[in-house]
């Protein structure tokens, strides 16, 4: 599989300003992903960066992007890629926040060295956390996730308004969907015959596909449906984040029932 067809996906959704995914608004627009200077849609042929955190339950990672964009009709061309991590994750600090935000600078700090400084202000930085946050209590997790903020307040990089922030479980799910059907090049003209995705994470279990069958979409529930248009299509998907089966939680689950045996 061709580098440049990598999974781009994660990384603009991840650099997002002003995408906001709800049961109420379930509309997603490529166009949101980017202010209107680096923006992959309006921008000429160019070269632009993106940094995107994620913080699992296992551990926080830095994907460091470099795209080219050869036309404005175009998708964009993932050049490069940097990746780092640390363990253990952000959860891990709940009652240190401090020392949380603290493995998170050590990342940002790749970043500094690969973006060029002329760059620096036009490249947008977000932190996604996923399940391993959203078991924390609203206290806690909000308190790693202020310290983090004050962290990228600190760079020279562009910090969007929700840049740092907890991960619904659909959104994530969606996430995975997009990435999987782009590297499979089922996103490209009109062709819908897509692939299912299980995102089997540490904390938490995604399930996410296109019903084929009018009927499916009558009888799922509301909330479990979501629809957006991407590419000059419109799709509508099932999605539904199961907390606490994920790997990691199911293993820990699983010892405690042994134990209580």
């Amino acid at each position: 599989m061709a580098s440049s067809r990598l999974p781009i996906l994660l990384a603009l959704a991840f650099s997002a300003l002003s995408f906001v995914l709800s049961h109420s608004n379930r509309e997603m627009w490529f166009q949101d992903f980017f202010p209107p200077n680096v923006c992959p849609i309006n921008a000429k042929a160019n070269t632009f960066y993106g940094i995107m955190f994620d913080a699992g339950s296992t551990g926080t990672r830095i994907h460091i992007y470099t795209f080219v964009q050869k036309s404005p009709e175009s998708l964009p061309e993932l050049e490069g890629e940097i990746f780092e991590s640390v363990k253990p994750g952000l959860s891990a600090y709940a009652d240190q926040p401090e020392k949380g935000a603290e493995t998170v600078k050590r990342l940002l700090d790749t970043a500094i060295d690969a973006v060029p400084p002329h760059l620096w202000k036009k490249t947008p930085v977000v932190l996604k956390a996923t399940a391993g946050l959203r078991l924390l209590s609203e206290e806690k997790a909000q308190a790693l996730l202020l310290e983090v903020r004050e962290v990228f307040e600190e760079s020279p990089f562009l910090v969007p308004e929700d840049s740092v922030s907890i991960m619904d479980g659909s959104y994530e799910g969606i996430l995975a969907w997009i990435t999987v059907n782009f590297l499979t090049g089922q996103l490209s003209g009109q062709n819908q015959r897509t692939v299912g995705t299980l995102d089997l994470g540490g904390a938490s279990t995604q399930i996410t596909f296109l019903p084929r069958f009018e009927e499916t979409l009558k009888e799922t529930p509301g909330d479990f449906l979501t629809s957006f248009e991407m590419f000059n299509s419109t799709y509508k998907l099932y999605t539904h984040s199961y907390l606490g089966f994920g790997l990691k939680a199911a293993r820990l689950a699983t010892l405690g029932a042994l134990n209580m045996e």
